[in-house]
């Protein structure tokens, strides 16, 4: 039996039992993952010819720390796709049905195609291809337009070889996503950031980082960042505002503290 399994049947035995979770998923060394299915009523017409009729959704389920899983829809080429809700394992076993062919046959087929898809866009922009690069990316977004890994790798690439006309759609794409500034594409994100500011798109670098800042307001280094691109685009007292924030969640912050002396030299020239 997996560790994992061993771990959550020790946790939460009087709950539900391994059994139980092994109807719904499949250990993975990133822990379980699965497809459920959840019968809903729905309201069609108004007056007179309203009636009701049952509804089946599908969704991608997978771990997420010890207890809790990230719940995302499935959309029409069966990848999971848009934001995730979390649910408990119990909310899972007792409000969910097990679709076991559906994530073996469909969904992870798809799951695997994308993440081809996105390594290979990775590889040949890290090589300096950015047409095949790209090319990846959208055979990626082809599958999932919300996945945000290929979305940053496609800005990513349009940036970096000056096309900014496809780099500033992809931004916008990107910037109304709810997972974008997410910490497992912190990377990524740092990177899109820089980018932008080198490539003097500051009008969008600066709605980049208070974008951020909306999903994550005690994120100092978001403020920090932000500072930097307003002083790049001649906006001074905003910097000033911004980097305050900055420091107001960490005092000590190294580089936030060189930027204020920086600031200063400015102020009195």
């Amino acid at each position: 039996m997996p560790e994992k399994l061993q771990e959550k049947e020790n946790i939460v035995a009087e709950d539900y039992t391994i059994a139980d979770v092994s109807k719904y998923c499949m250990a993975t060394d990133l822990g379980l993952e699965c497809v459920c299915s959840k019968r809903t009523t729905v309201a069609i017409g108004t007056g007179t010819t309203a009636k009701k009729e049952d509804s089946t959704l599908y969704y991608y389920a997978k771990q997420i720390d010890d207890e809790l899983l990230a719940l995302q829809s499935l959309n029409a080429h069966w990848a999971p796709s848009g934001p995730a809700l979390e649910v408990t394992m119990l909310e899972l076993i007792t409000q969910y049905q097990p679709e076991v062919d559906m994530f073996l046959k469909q969904v992870k087929p798809v799951i695997q195609k994308i993440a081809k898809a996105v390594a290979k866009g990775d590889r040949h922009r890290k090589n300096g291809e950015p047409y095949s690069a790209a090319m990846e990316y959208n055979n990626a977004l082809g599958l999932d337009e919300k996945n945000v890994r290929a979305l940053f790798g496609l800005g990513l690439t349009y940036l970096q070889y000056n096309q900014h006309d496809k780099a500033a759609t992809v931004f916008e794409q990107l910037i109304a996503l709810d997972g974008f500034a997410s910490a497992e594409f912190k990377h990524l994100f740092n990177q899109f950031g820089i980018e932008l500011r080198k490539q003097d798109m500051l009008d969008q670098a600066c709605r980049y980082y208070s974008r951020a800042i909306e999903v994550c307001a005690t994120d100092e280094n978001l403020y920090f960042n932000l500072a930097r691109a307003f002083v790049q685009g001649g906006r001074i007292g905003e910097a000033e505002n911004a980097l305050e924030k900055c420091l107001n969640i960490n005092p000590g912050h190294e580089e936030g503290q060189k930027f204020k002396k920086y600031l200063c030299t400015l102020s009195f020239s």
